[in-house]
């Protein structure tokens, strides 16, 4: 079993994805699995050949079914079921992670009585090609409820949290967007420890 699962979503990023592939196989932790799930991409995009064009058994490709769902949430929840570690790390098709993301984020686990651990963020705009952080409102900080009500704070692709609880809290598929928002509140309301890590994932 691996120490820690990616789990990435994706449709029509045959532009993307393989830089978002390349940052995972590039980190300093090798004990890994990357759960990908394609969410109903358009004929003719070329997502699963890219991906396939990977020579690497620690990738593991879904395509999804009308039946499984659709919808980023339904893709994530079918990514969490697919993977096999103790702890899923969020990865988004359109995102780099820094080389000791899986690293950092373990470590903080092995702590003990942790259950979602998260960080701050680059952010990197392609009009102007600067990479900035987050504005002062929403970027990563240690958890606080009140402030969790009023700004998002915790950037979802830097993310990780154990397998069971993920389970037990699935995203709600009606969600197209804020799953995640969704997700960690009713986690919080359930008594779940939340980690943050003051560095750039």
């Amino acid at each position: 079993m691996p120490r820690i699962s990616f789990v990435m979503p994706a449709k029509n990023r045959q532009n993307l994805i393989a830089q978002s592939i390349q940052s995972i196989i590039d980190q300093t932790v090798k004990d890994w699995e990357l759960v990908i799930v394609d969410d109903h991409s358009d004929a003719g995009d070329k997502t699963e050949e890219v991906i396939k064009s990977f020579a690497d058994d620690r990738i593991r490709y879904f395509k999804l079914k009308d039946e499984n769902g659709l919808g980023i949430a339904a893709a994530r929840n079918f990514g969490n079921q697919m993977a096999t570690s103790d702890i899923i790390a969020v990865m988004d098709s359109d995102d780099l992670a820094y080389p000791k993301r899986a690293e950092i984020t373990l470590a903080e686990f092995d702590k003990g009585e942790i259950d979602v651990v998260y960080a701050k963020i680059h952010m990197w705009y392609p009009e102007t090609n600067k990479i900035e952080n987050r504005p002062e409102n929403f970027e990563a900080r240690d958890f606080d409820l009140e402030n969790f009500k009023l700004h998002d704070f915790i950037p979802h692709s830097t993310s990780a949290y154990k397998r069971k609880i993920a389970l037990e809290f699935p995203y709600n598929s009606f969600f197209r967007m804020a799953e995640d928002y969704d997700m960690f509140s009713r986690m919080y309301v359930h008594n779940y420890k939340f980690s943050f890590i003051d560095k750039h994932l």
